[in-house]
């Protein structure tokens, strides 16, 4: 199935997504903060992206700028990205749309919400206006 990277600095939420996703045959990498998948993206990418807002050194709208970034100045290859939060102000939804992330979605939710939308992205759909 597909290479799905989750960058979340909650155990909880780490362990929801990457069982979830694994138990339904795709390939899971975690990592606890935003420097260390900095770091990852330099050297590959993931068939799609889930980042947490908030976390340590790097926040998750501070990576999608960068991978946009990234995209457009080497034309790089197009990378889905749901962020997730449990900030449920309009702010913060307002960054994550300007960010340009394809899913916005609040915690909590459900293992097959995560799921859903995982699988729909991966099939092409979309949750917001594409970021392209």
């Amino acid at each position: 199935m597909a290479n799905i990277w989750v960058a979340d600095d909650d155990l909880f939420y780490r362990k929801l997504i990457s069982e979830e996703l694994q138990d339904n045959g795709h390939d899971v990498m975690t990592l606890h903060n935003g420097m260390n998948l900095s770091l990852v993206l330099e050297e590959g990418h993931p068939d799609l992206l889930i980042l947490d807002v908030f976390m340590a050194q790097k926040n998750g709208i501070e990576l999608l700028e960068d991978l946009n970034r990234k995209i457009e100045d080497r034309e790089e290859l197009y990378v889905p990205v749901i962020v997730i939060t449990g900030d449920d102000s309009k702010e913060t939804e307002l960054a994550v749309r300007k960010a340009k992330a394809d899913c916005f979605m609040l915690k909590p939710f459900s293992k097959k919400k995560i799921l859903e939308v995982v699988n729909h992205l991966l099939k092409g759909g979309e949750c917001a206006k594409r970021r392209r």
